[in-house]
């Protein structure tokens, strides 16, 4: 019996288990203003990650306002990377609104490297009957080894951008130094 009891116990808590890796932003509004994340050092990194739904995410019916955003990651190795209002892992985004403002994302330094995701689905995405917009926002990648990417509004993975509006005004994507390379993707499905 003890057995039997064990079994059904280790099945309930791994179904949980389960049950949580997948990510949902429903039914809520999330907002955020004058948030910083900072990390300055030889082995730098920074990740900023707000109204975020990660591995079979889904952000529905739901707002993500950002008004004041800024990620940085200074040093020799710099990587930084600032996601707001983003659904990954067969991503959805649906009957929902994200409005992002002022946000700044920078790596600067020997190996930088930069991604800012604005209104994004990854992974098999999938943004349907949904407002994206984003008003001066800018990632840098400044220094030896750059790159930076910029996507906004936008779906990846088979991605498919239905029945939404994707207003950008004021954007800017910048990677400067020798191995330089900047992507800026706006209201892209691919």
């Amino acid at each position: 019996m003890k057995a039997f009891a064990k079994t059904t116990l280790i099945a309930a808590l791994s179904l949980s288990a389960l049950g949580a890796m997948a990510g949902e932003i429903q039914n809520s509004n999330i907002n955020a203003n004058n948030v910083s994340n900072k990390t300055v050092g030889f082995g730098s990194s920074a990740a900023q990650n707000i109204g975020v739904a990660e591995g079979n995410g889904k952000i529905r019916n739901s707002s993500v306002n950002v008004n004041g955003a800024s990620n940085t990651s200074i040093g020799i190795s710099s990587s930084a990377k600032q996601n707001l209002g983003v659904a990954s892992g067969n991503g959805k985004i649906e009957n929902s609104s994200v409005r992002v403002r002022n946000a700044n994302n920078t790596a600067a330094g020997l190996g930088s490297n930069a991604t800012q995701n604005v209104g994004f689905a990854k992974g098999n995405g999938k943004v349907q009957s949904s407002s994206i917009s984003a008003n001066n926002v800018s990632n840098k990648s400044v220094g030896l080894f750059s790159t930076a990417n910029q996507s906004i509004g936008g779906a990846e993975g088979n991605g498919v951008l239905r029945n939404s509006s994707v207003n950008v005004n004021g954007a800017s994507n910048t990677s400067g130094g020798l191995g330089t390379t900047a992507t800026q993707r706006v209201g892209v499905a691919r």
